[in-house]
């Protein structure tokens, strides 16, 4: 049986409730490292489940471990898409702590490298 069992309800809305508080947590501050270290979370409970899983001898809790790398997998992209979310959010409250800060002429340079800057290339896109 998994160490950390997302077949079992009560672990998913603990993970749910866990993965929402620290998204606020990461809005409010408009940081994305939170996020970062939400995935990164998941992703060595994936691996540890996939340990798991290869240690496996008996057969009748297969179900059970991939449930839970299944529930894994799930809440890395909630969480990829969370940190996506909050690098924009983070690079908007940069340009508007730098333009506030100089020039309207010094503004159009900055903006251009901002730009390139995180991942704004990839919401321009989106």
């Amino acid at each position: 049986m998994p160490i950390i069992n997302f077949s079992n309800p009560l672990y998913i809305v603990v993970a749910l409730v866990l993965v929402l508080l620290c998204g606020f947590l990461a809005q409010q501050y408009k940081k994305n490292t939170i996020p970062c270290i939400v995935l990164l979370v998941f992703l060595a409970i994936l691996v540890g489940h996939t340990i798991e899983l290869s240690a496996l001898t008996d057969t009748t809790e297969l179900v059970s471990y991939a449930v839970s790398i299944a529930v894994d997998e799930i809440f890395i992209f909630v969480s990829f898409l969370m940190f996506l979310w909050l690098d924009k959010i983070q690079i908007e409250a940069d340009k508007k702590l730098k333009s506030g800060k100089k020039s309207v002429k010094s503004d159009k340079k900055d903006e251009k490298i901002i730009e390139k800057d995180g991942l704004d290339v990839l919401w321009k896109k989106v």
